[in-house]
């Protein structure tokens, strides 16, 4: 039911005849609302300025946070697009993986969104990205509250807002001695990240790897 009114609401009003980015035409409503020229023009980029995450062994980053990418990322969030939230699973498929057979994780899992941004995109746009990839994953985390998106928040807003992220009782016993990776769609300042390894962490995680699909600027 929570998918169908998303649905509903992305598709209840006229349709876009032309890409959002470039102008150029668009042939079905799956692409959101992007050309297929910008849909395949998504690169991972190097070099990309890699910098310490407390808690993280080590971790991967597809590309910049900028254009097409940034575009992608922000319809499959908040327009409700599940259909670019597997496009970009399938673009950084390659990648993923190949970072998942360098450090061998035992386990791979991603942040939750909190009720209010589930029942206005009908899904877990990370989750969704995660299947685009083919990558098996299982729910580690939670959220509690109702709070906003991080977007435009300070450093210091931004690390009591993740205070929100806690792990769900069932899977506590699972981390124990695992080495796990954390996929996320966006690096920022890295409070959503920190927070998340160090949940892990205490309750018995040997290491924790993290791979995101963009760094911002």
């Amino acid at each position: 039911m929570i998918k169908v009114f998303a649905q509903l609401v992305k598709f209840s009003g006229l349709c876009e005849e032309e890409c959002i980015s470039c102008g150029g035409p668009i042939y079905s409503k799956d692409q959101g609302y992007f050309c297929n020229a910008c849909l395949e023009s998504l690169k991972p980029y190097h070099p990309l300025e890699y910098r310490r995450l407390e808690y993280v062994s080590s971790y991967r980053v597809f590309g910049r946070y900028e254009g097409v990418l940034k575009s992608l990322i922000l319809s499959a969030k908040f327009g409700a697009n599940v259909s670019l939230a597997h496009h970009i699973g399938k673009v950084i498929s390659p990648y993923l993986w190949e970072y998942i057979e360098i450090i061998n994780p035992d386990l791979i899992t991603c942040p939750a969104v909190n009720i209010r941004r589930y029942w206005s995109r009908g899904f877990n746009h990370a989750e969704e990205m995660l299947k685009g990839a083919n990558v098996p994953f299982v729910k580690v985390f939670k959220r509690i509250g109702f709070g906003g998106p991080f977007a435009g928040l300070s450093k210091e807003e931004r690390l009591k807002a993740v205070e929100s992220h806690k792990l769900r009782e069932e899977v506590i016993d699972l981390l124990e001695d695992k080495k796990v990776l954390i996929f996320d769609d966006v690096l920022t300042t890295g409070a959503t990240i920190t927070r998340l390894a160090e949940l892990v962490l205490y309750v018995g995680a040997s290491e924790v790897y993290a791979f995101f699909v963009a760094q911002a600027l």
